[in-house]
């Protein structure tokens, strides 16, 4: 999932708080994953507030706990997502990054182009044989 619509910069950017916008899309994908049956074991988030706020919103829906970790961080490499990942494997995960990280990782899995706006949630079966994307949910209008 890539973090809901954050505030205009005033000053660092890894402050920068979800917008009022941003708030109420987390909602709406957090609802729609609730009603997908989606629920994951925990979400995991990148460190910078706009993710973090989105990361909270949704598991406080969906009843999960959230970690913070660095290796989903803005600038992250794929081998960052999957070092950040491995702790949790075999486990159903929500992640809460940011573009154009979030969307050059969920590429490389799915072997094709996805585009994040912000709130695009999507999920892929991972399994040993192969990496399928299930669905992909842009936030609406």
């Amino acid at each position: 999932m890539r973090h809901a619509t954050a505030a205009e910069a005033a000053g660092s950017d890894a402050l920068r708080p979800l917008s009022e916008q941003g708030r109420q899309e987390a909602r709406e994908a957090a609802e729609a994953l609730r009603q997908r049956e989606s629920r994951p074991s925990i979400v995991l988030t990148s460190p910078r507030l706009r993710a973090r706020e989105t990361a909270e919103i949704v598991a406080t829906v969906l009843g999960v706990p959230v970690e913070t970790r660095e290796g989903l961080n803005c600038g992250a490499t794929a081998a960052a997502y999957l070092d950040a990942l491995r702790p949790d494997e075999g486990r159903d995960v929500l992640v809460v990054a940011h573009n154009p990280e979030i969307s050059a990782f969920a590429s490389a899995l799915g072997r094709q182009g996805i585009a994040f706006r912000p709130s695009t949630v999507c999920c892929f079966d991972l399994s040993d044989e192969s990496t399928t994307l299930e669905w992909i949910r842009h936030p609406g209008p």
